[in-house]
């Protein structure tokens, strides 16, 4: 199924503005808005900034698994998205395969049912911050917030805590690692191993071209549950990993965790 760029921002507008959260949070609609329409520009999502790559050998990321199987992870990054995060959840169950989605806090709000069914449907949900700030450029009470207020968001509106944690644009610092812990989060946040970079919207056969030329045995495979590029790639992509000898799946079952 394929989905055209202005129907889906479209969509994505009306199923936003006008949302407060509880506590009389209201969302950054514009802002998410802003991201998808500069995807030809500047990485609007979770792409390392450029020029600092000192920050990543700071911090003790996660960017790939055991490389002695056949094991992989897809995770999928800035949904839960209607009209887009629907169609990746048909391809993954027709394919019976698992995957895990790092989400918006705000996004998880204004798309609740979408994000329980990501759950029901047997996927793993990470924290991906509240609005998705570069936390690098935060005081330590904006970044705690950003953390909590999407663990707080999945503990009292899905029943579920989650236990990996992304940093938009792969930007984190070592100091603030600890918060990390306060939220009941593993202590090492999770980044990547193979970007198709689907946020610059290259195509459909790009992205799966990328995605199955990077991957190897432990790789962990970012996208992104925004763009309908990515979506409508999946299939290709799904089928072409298992072709490889692959086994896609969760972070956890990569990583041996519960």
């Amino acid at each position: 199924m394929s989905v055209t760029r202005g129907k889906f921002l479209k969509a994505l507008g009306k199923s936003i503005p006008g949302v407060v959260l509880r506590g009389g949070v209201a969302t950054a609609a514009k802002t998410l808005l802003d991201k998808v329409a500069a995807a030809s520009g500047s990485p609007p999502v979770s792409a390392p900034a450029p020029g600092e790559p000192g920050e990543a050998a700071k911090v003790d990321f996660i960017t790939s698994g055991p490389t002695d199987g056949n094991r992989i992870a897809l995770t999928f990054d800035d949904g839960p998205t209607p009209g887009v995060t629907e169609l990746i959840l048909d391809e993954l169950k027709r394919h019976k395969l698992h995957a895990t989605f790092f989400m918006i806090g705000q996004r998880i709000a204004v798309a609740l049912d979408l994000a329980r069914r990501v759950l029901a449907e047997g996927h793993e949900i990470g924290n991906h911050t509240f609005t998705h700030p570069k936390l690098t450029t935060l005081a330590d009470p904006q970044v705690k917030d950003e953390i909590h207020k999407t663990r707080d968001i999945m503990d009292g509106m899905l029943n579920y805590r989650a236990a990996w944690f992304r940093p938009p644009y792969g930007a984190f610092h070592p100091n603030q690692t600890h918060f990390l812990k306060k939220a009941g989060l593993r202590p090492r946040p999770v980044l990547w191993s193979v970007d198709p970079r689907d946020w610059s919207q290259p195509g459909e056969a790009k992205i799966v071209a990328a995605v199955l030329a990077e991957t190897k045995p432990g790789s962990i495979v970012i996208c992104h549950d925004l763009y309908p590029q990515t979506a409508n790639g999946l299939g290709p992509i799904l089928e072409g990993l298992r072709e490889r000898g692959f086994s896609p799946g969760t972070l956890s079952t990569l990583l041996n965790s519960a």
